[in-house]
């Protein structure tokens, strides 16, 4: 399975998840990291969009915005995929399972993280787990 391929399926169970739905079915171990890293995160991550959204409740954003903006934030942290690649797979995803409005959406989010979510983390002392 590719890392695109493993990237979609991670979307797709993080989306199932979203909704109370048990998930098991991991196909690769890099889509049970992915899962599991925003899952373990995804407070901090979280917090991550909640800082970088303007005019917007978090609460407001869709379920297909959250989750593609959860592995994007992931990636970003794990800081062994460029930042690009990261940010170019979850607009793809939000624009596969959500809308062209979304994946812009998206975008803009994620670019304002990229540019600030090293300072985040310094400032509040906080590191993946």
């Amino acid at each position: 399975m590719s890392r695109i391929e493993d990237r979609k399926k991670a979307f797709e169970l993080l989306f199932s998840d979203s909704f109370g739905v048990e998930v098991s079915d991991f196909e690769s171990d890099f889509t049970k990291e992915l899962f599991f890293g925003v899952k373990n995160n995804q407070e901090l991550i979280d917090n991550l969009i909640k800082s970088n959204i303007k005019n917007w409740k978090f609460e407001r954003i869709s379920r297909v915005a959250k989750c593609a903006m959860r592995l994007s934030i992931y990636e970003m942290l794990k800081s062994d995929v460029p930042i690009a690649v990261a940010v170019n797979e979850s607009v793809e995803l939000a624009k596969i399972f959500g809308s062209e409005e979304e994946a812009n959406y998206v975008q803009a989010v994620l670019s304002a993280v990229s540019l600030s979510y090293n300072d985040y983390l310094v400032s509040n002392n906080l590191k993946l787990i």
